[in-house]
């Protein structure tokens, strides 16, 4: 209520020069919050070679996923080859 009784009192300048000093003071915090966030990622980077050693629960799931396609691939090539066999018997055995 009394931010209404003092923007009253206020010419149209006077709120245009307020306004432009809260988005300087923004513009000034955003810059540095910015700049926060990339010394941050400069030392988070340096150190994700040693995360990346221990074994995460991504790479486990895609080395399972590999390892199941390898073992469904040799299973499709036997039953294929086992079809190919039934087929050759009914075709000479009369």
């Amino acid at each position: 209520m009394k931010n209404d009784e003092q923007q009253d009192g206020l010419t149209r300048e006077d709120y245009q020069r307020q306004k432009q000093a809260e988005n300087e003071q923004f513009e000034k915090r955003d810059r540095k919050r910015v700049q926060v966030e990339r010394d941050y990622a400069r030392t988070h980077a340096e150190a994700e070679p040693d995360e990346q050693e221990e074994p995460t629960v991504r790479s486990t799931a895609e080395r399972k996923s590999r390892n199941l396609g390898k073992k469904l691939n040799w299973i499709i090539f036997g039953l294929i080859v086992a079809i190919i066999v039934v087929y050759l018997i009914l075709f000479f055995v009369k």
